[in-house]
């Protein structure tokens, strides 16, 4: 989702298009994706994105030249946290990147998989997530919800 530039309160895109996104009572695990982000908090989810292992529709060149994502499924596994090679030099590097800008440790999450299983880490997701406003959702990139745009601090 795409802001509009306020000197209060970010203006969400989602008012002006029409389009608003609520955050579901359960997030499919479809969601999360092998780098270990989860497909909802990010601004490209359905904006055009369908999410990274739903389908290639609607994705940025970059992502479609994701190496981990073809890593991921070259190997076949379920999660890139169930490889014997994780965390493997693109996970770091991902994270390292994803950390400087966003304050948001990929490695980690992807990490939980092994620790925590799938079904609680997206319930804990949609908690870390949810806009505590309007219930809508709060996006990495901006740490603003989708849909009233408060901001996390």
């Amino acid at each position: 989702t795409l802001f509009l530039k306020s000197s209060v309160r970010p203006i969400p895109l989602s008012r002006i298009t029409g389009r608003f996104m609520k955050m579901p009572e359960t997030i499919d695990s479809k969601l999360l994706a092998p780098c270990g982000i989860n497909c909802i908090s990010c601004e490209k989810y359905q904006n055009p994105c369908a999410g990274c292992l739903i389908s290639d529709d609607g994705k940025s060149k970059a992502s479609l030249k994701c190496k981990i994502k073809a890593c991921f499924d070259k190997k076949n596994f379920s999660y890139c946290g169930r490889c014997s090679e994780f965390p493997c030099p693109l996970m770091k590097k991902h994270s390292k990147k994803h950390i400087k800008r966003y304050d948001l440790d990929t490695l980690s999450s992807a990490k939980r998989i092994k620790t925590t299983g799938i079904g609680k880490m997206m319930a804990q997701d949609r908690e870390t997530w949810l806009c505590p406003e309007c219930g809508g959702i709060i996006k990495f990139q901006t740490k603003a919800c989708s849909e009233c745009g408060f901001k996390l601090e």
